[in-house]
């Protein structure tokens, strides 16, 4: 689980912002929406969403996971003199060529740990990693700028494999070492956290490939009684493999290829008047059902086993019922079984109710001089903003910031201006 994480020059991300995770006070209101998956010592919220105005810098806080995650992924492919993502802040001539900042904090099997890189578009400046094996932190490598592969720095608790490998100074040693079978178990996990675990999901991005998900029965099964519980009026959702059989072919193809499966249709099934089913394609869905239907194998997944799901406007094309679902979903401890998390962009100030989410659940974005700023609701004055108090109406008039600043005359006069236009035309 992410305890926070913290960038700097990335996109509309100038200075350093802070997106945190951490439980600083439980009380007494929505405890159920924190969880202690560090053996009760440190309280992780379950969920957050992220509000603001269009062009605030969003969905850049939300791409800095992707980032991270990618970054980690495939750094151990880059050849020499290949070229690493670096997005600066472009607003700014001291940005373009400084260095962009990630350090997160996140809990993974128990143990608290707190990864830290810089890296340019040709190099990592900084690299470290670091975790708690009781109060006091315990290095496990730590490499800075003139370092090489050679010279980077072990913790003595680092044990149990190799664990020094040759890289370039474009790759990043946690992609390098962890993507190898030789290296300790412990860095190889916290490689496939940033890999399998961390899944960030782009507005109406196409989520996945059929036959990664539904060949699983179970999964499959649990999304149809989903959908229907729902009040969709799909009753069942069915998995339907293409093969060339399906295609009119020369009867001189071999069975074994005829049979082969070229991909996987998805029928769904809804009840007639008279009791029987008649069978859609997803074309024939709504918008919602089919954004629902492609986020459910997600979220799904990350309730039973863990995991971070970051999605950029969550309740896009969806009711707003739909989204409030899912956030109940992993708040709701009979469910989140798994310490899953959920974080979210969205405009629906009607899922900003102090009954589903608590302060610290609640971050806005907004841009001075074109840097975007972060801060939670938890960080006003909470003698005036209480636990219970109506987030979303004082937000919708202003109270918290984070609104767009719209010139009404201004967009008045553009109107203005075009009737004079014409009718000096017309003369």
């Amino acid at each position: 689980m992410i305890i926070d994480f913290t960038i700097s020059n990335f996109r509309s991300i100038k200075d350093e912002q802070t997106f945190s995770l951490y439980a600083e006070n439980v009380g007494s209101y929505l405890t159920e929406n924190v969880c202690y998956p560090a053996n009760d010592k440190i309280g992780v919220l379950k969920s957050a969403g992220i509000y603001g105005a269009n062009a605030s810098g969003k969905s850049n806080l939300l791409r800095a996971f992707q980032e991270l995650s990618l970054l980690v992924s495939n750094s151990s492919d880059l050849k020499e003199y290949d070229a690493i993502a670096h997005e600066p802040f472009l607003l700014s001539e001291d940005t373009k060529s400084r260095p962009t900042f990630f350090e997160i904090e996140f809990i993974l099997f128990g143990l608290r740990y707190k990864y830290t890189v810089s890296f340019t578009r040709k190099l990592i400046e900084q690299e470290s990693l670091i975790f708690y094996p009781s109060s006091q932190p315990a290095t496990i490598f730590k490499r800075v700028k003139n370092d090489t592969w050679d010279t980077i720095k072990f913790g003595s608790l680092y044990k149990g494999g190799k664990k020094r490998f040759p890289l370039f100074v474009n790759n990043l040693y946690l992609s390098k070492a962890g993507n190898s079978a030789d290296a300790p178990k412990m860095i190889r996990d916290v490689y496939n956290y940033f890999r399998n675990k961390l899944s960030y999901i782009a507005t109406n991005e196409h989520l996945f490939e059929w036959e990664d998900f539904f060949i699983n029965s179970e999964l499959k099964e649990k999304i149809s009684k989903l959908l229907f519980s729902v009040d969709t009026g799909i009753s069942k959702v069915s998995i339907i493999a293409k093969t060339l059989n399906d295609i009119e072919l020369p009867d001189d193809i071999p069975e074994d290829i005829s049979t082969a499966v070229l991909g996987y249709d998805i029928a769904f099934s809804h009840s007639t008047d008279s009791g029987n089913a008649v069978s859609f394609d997803i074309e024939k869905e709504s918008e919602g059902t089919q954004k629902l239907f492609r986020l459910a194998p997600w979220f799904l997944f990350a309730l039973d086993n863990g995991g971070v799901i970051v999605i950029d406007e969550l309740d896009s094309s969806m009711h707003p019922f739909m989204a409030e679902l899912i956030i109940k979903l992993f708040n709701d401890p009979r469910v989140n079984k798994g310490n899953a998390q959920l974080i979210f962009s969205t405009h629906n100030i009607n899922l900003m109710s102090p009954e589903l989410l608590r302060r610290d659940q609640i971050w806005f974005t907004e841009k001075n001089d074109g840097a975007t700023t972060c801060y939670s609701l938890d960080d006003f004055d909470k003698k005036k903003v209480k636990p219970q108090s109506p987030f979303n109406l004082w937000y919708a008039e202003g109270r918290f910031g984070a609104v767009p600043a719209i010139d009404y005359e201004g967009v008045v006069a553009l109107f203005e201006h075009k009737e004079q236009h014409d009718a000096q035309k017309a003369q």
